[in-house]
Parts: structure tokens; sequence; C-alpha cells
């Protein structure tokens, strides 16, 4: 169903607007009280008019104040019941009634209805109620009457006025806006700025893991590509150095060959019956020179059937020791694959244990043979100055020549 308008404005009209029914329409309530239909007046009898009118015959009436107040005064006359007049009007001279609705101005002064109408006070009179109240009659007549001019230029220096101060508001509101709008890009900036600095130190961070895990990675491919692997351990001959292969952390530096005082072989094996036939520990002191070649499975002369456990534990110079393990399983042959295989590894282990020691030996023995001359000069001073013999400074030069 379609909505009915207003035939005033055009303004379609829903089920909570406010409407007045004339004879060929309706009108809206907003054209009928800004037109000022119900002030100073009977209103069921201004309603009882309404309903006798046209559009166009209302129209009409709004557009022409004056006669609009004529009208009123005529069909529909507020009612006095004998009541005294409140005062009379300033301009015309008419009594004026508390119901007549007139202007009130600032020194007490009233306006009738009429002349209200007359001077275009009926336009708003809301605008007029609240622009009297601040002003007099007197100041009416100097500024406006004495100028030709009415309300109605009054009513627009007010809407001016109004539209100025809305748009310095406006104007207000913009600025704030775009402060509030600057100071949220300056955050926003900010936050980015951050973000892109945590960024920036997260990639960093991540690069210097990536170098240390490559550099890492290099390091124990290197360690690998030099170094004998042996029971976990890693063993780099020519630095001298034992590396640990662990789960974690892959080849980590483990102990260096100088720290090393000895080692001593680990063997336990049974014969066939499982009896356990004997716990070997083969003591190779490094400080003593080598030990030699270990045989599989032999011990004494005994031969054994089964090898359970074959290692090298390796002391060290803070009294504490690892094992080097190639062998942990039981039932392995004396004669099988695995045990001549551990066996193998065990003496390559002790070779280089033996090798370490023997460069440590001739290490020791440069270092005597390159002391030797200093020594000479030492016990040539003593003969020099009387405190030893000839015979003993020259027996005492063979010994350190080795002669």
């Amino acid at each position: 169903m379609a909505k009915k308008k207003c035939g005033i404005c055009g303004k379609e009209l829903g089920f909570w607007s406010s409407r007045y029914p004339v004879k060929d329409g309706i009108i809206c309530g907003d054209c009928i009280h800004t037109a000022d239909f119900f002030n100073g007046v009977n209103q069921t009898r201004i309603n009882k008019f309404l309903d006798t009118q046209t559009v166009a015959e209302i129209k009409e009436l709004i557009d022409n104040p004056e006669k609009l107040e004529k009208v009123k005064q005529k069909v529909a006359p507020a009612k006095h019941y004998h009541l005294p007049p409140i005062a009379k009007c300033s301009f015309c001279g008419r009594d004026i009634y508390r119901g007549d609705a007139p202007l009130k101005f600032k020194n007490s002064e009233y306006l009738c209805r009429d002349c209200m109408a007359k001077y275009k006070f009926t336009i708003s009179t809301v605008r007029a109620h609240t622009w009297a109240s601040e002003h007099t009659i007197a100041d009416f007549k100097e500024h406006y009457l004495d100028k030709g001019k009415d309300f109605a230029d009054i009513y627009s220096e007010i809407e001016q006025q109004i539209q100025k101060e809305e748009a310095e508001k406006e104007k207000q509101r913009q600025i704030k806006q775009a402060e509030k709008e600057k100071q949220r890009q300056i955050k926003q900036a900010e936050k980015e700025k951050q973000r892109q600095k945590e960024e920036a130190e997260k990639e960093k961070q991540r690069q210097i893991k990536q170098a240390e895990k490559e550099k890492r990675k290099q390091e124990q491919a290197a360690i690998k590509a030099e170094s004998v692997y042996y029971g976990g351990y890693y063993f780099d001959i020519d630095k001298r150095k034992i590396y640990a292969n662990t789960a974690f952390h892959g080849i980590e530096f483990f102990v260096n060959a100088d720290e090393i005082t000895s080692y001593r072989v680990n063997e336990k094996g049974h014969d066939k019956n499982k009896h356990h036939v004997f716990t070997r520990a083969t003591v190779g002191a490094i400080i003593a020179g080598p030990a030699g070649a270990v045989i599989a499975g032999t011990t004494g002369g005994k031969i054994n059937e089964y090898i359970d456990e074959l290692g090298v534990i390796i002391n060290l110079t803070d009294g504490g020791n690892f094992e080097v393990s190639l062998l942990n399983s039981k039932n392995n042959k004396a004669d099988g694959f695995l045990v001549k295989h551990a066996y193998s590894n065990l003496n390559h282990v002790i070779a280089i244990l033996d090798s370490w020691k023997a460069t440590e030996k001739v290490v020791e023995d440069t270092q005597d043979s390159t002391d030797a001359p200093a020594e000479i000069r030492k016990y040539k001073q003593l003969l020099d100055d009387g405190i030893i013999t000839k015979e003993e400074f020259e027996a005492k030069k063979k010994q350190l020549l080795g002669l």
C-alpha cells in the first residue's frame, strides 16, 4: 500500500506521522504548525475549519500570514472567559488576553497576533519569541521598521548566523578530525616502524642462527673428513683431538691428546655353556709406551667362544675416564665377522693413542736436545768461576751431548 503524501510539501506520511485531513487530501503536521494555525485560537474550531478547506486554500493562507490571522480570529477566536486583558499591543493598542499567544518583548511589551502576522513574526514563532526576549520594541523599530525591514529580515540574519556558527563548528570538527587522523597516522607509522624493526631484528637473528648452523655444519663436516670414527667418537689424528658424537648437538669437542694419561681394554666373554670365562682389562699406560696389538678372544692362552663386550676405557688427567665401546651385545662368536671387526677397530684406536704418546716423547727428547747447549754454557760458567773442576765439566758435557 502506497504511503500518502502531504498536499503542501509532498513528504510521505508514515503510520506515526502527524497529519491533518482536508477536503481533497492530507497536510502534514510540520506545515500546519510552522504556519502557526493553532496559536491564539480555539483549537477545536480550527480543526473543524481545516476539514472544510482544500489543499489550495490552506496553501494560500500559509503564504499570507496576515490573512491567516484574520481567518483564525474569525472562525476560531480564543475564549477569554471574561478575564481582564494582560496588556495592550504596543503597535495597534488592541487588548491582549492571556490565551491570545501574543509576542512578549524584553521590557514586557507585547505584540498582538495581527501585528505579529503583519511584521512576519509568525514565520517562526519559536525564533520570534527567542529574539523578542532579548530585544525591546524600540530595538525593533529603530533597527528594522524604520529601515523598511520586518522579522523576515531578522529571521534571515538569524539563519545566516546559525549557518555561520554551524560552519565554524564543522570547521572545528574537521580540524579536530584532521588532528585525530594525523595522530592516528603517526601512531600507525610508529607502530609499523616498530614492527619493521622487530621483523628486521628477527630476520637478523634468524640469519645469525642460520649462519652459525651452517658454520657448525661445515665444521662438523670438516671434522668427519679429517677424522676416523670409532665407538661414538671421532679421532683427529693430526690435530690430536677426540670429538664426541652427541644425539642433540652433533659432533662436540671432547678432549685433547695431552689430557690422556693411560688406557685399558675392557673385554668380556663366555663359553658355549654360558659360563663367564674372563673379564680382561689389558692396561696400556700411555706414559709407559705402546701396549701392542690385542688378539681376538684370547687371554692367557685360553680361547673364548663368545665375546659380549669390547672397548677401550681412556683415563684422563682430571681423574675421569670414558669408554670407546666397540662391541656391546650377547652371543657374538669369537671368530665371527662382528668380533673380528671390533678387534680390528680396537687395535686401530690403540695405535692412535700410542702414536700420540710417541709423538709427545719425540717432542720431549727434542726439547731436551735443544736445552743441552744452554746447560753446557751454565756449567762452563761454573768452571770459569772455579766452582767445579775441568774434569767435572768435561764429564757433564759428554753426558749432555749423549757421548
